[in-house]
């Protein structure tokens, strides 16, 4: 019977251990754009969690608003890593073909402080908006470009290219 229990408590040892190294993988980087794809990696590093991200974008002189938010109307988290791609033949460039491998990108980030529910007017009360000085760069297909947003409702917000 002692036999038994030893061999019963080794399985169970082992297969805790096999369930934890599975979710240990170390591999926490987050994805590389694909070829036909510019990947921005965007940093939150914020001192209180926010409603949504609004991000009014310039790609190319073909100005566009979209935004980030959580599916279950939760606010984003202070130290969230998002993520946003264009796809060189995709919606998010107005389905048209782009020539080259290079976008002339201008982003100006809205911080919506509560959470609201999103529109596709990207229209949200004043009170809850702020406005982040734009950043612009040339962007390449099949690269990842990382941006940090830092800051609080007090003292303002700031988004910045991370350099490579």
């Amino acid at each position: 019977m002692r036999k038994k229990t030893v061999i019963l408590c080794l399985v169970l040892l082992i297969m805790a251990l096999s369930v934890c190294m599975s979710g240990c993988s170390g591999d926490d980087a987050p994805p590389l754009a694909a070829e036909d794809e510019i990947k921005l990696i965007i940093q939150l590093d914020v001192k209180e969690d926010i409603g949504l991200l609004i991000l009014d974008q310039n790609v190319n002189g073909d100005e566009r608003s979209g935004g980030i938010s959580n599916a279950d109307k939760s606010m984003l988290k202070h130290d969230d890593m998002l993520d946003w791609s264009y796809h060189k033949n995709g919606i998010e460039l107005g389905g048209v073909e782009i020539p080259g491998n290079t976008v002339d990108l201008s982003l100006r980030f809205r911080v919506i402080t509560e959470y609201c529910e999103p529109n596709y007017e990207s229209i949200y009360p004043e009170e809850y908006t702020v406005l982040l000085d734009p950043i612009s760069f040339d962007a390449d297909f099949g690269k990842t470009y990382h941006i940090t947003i830092t800051g609080d409702k007090e003292s303002g917000y700031q988004a910045g290219l991370d350099e490579p």
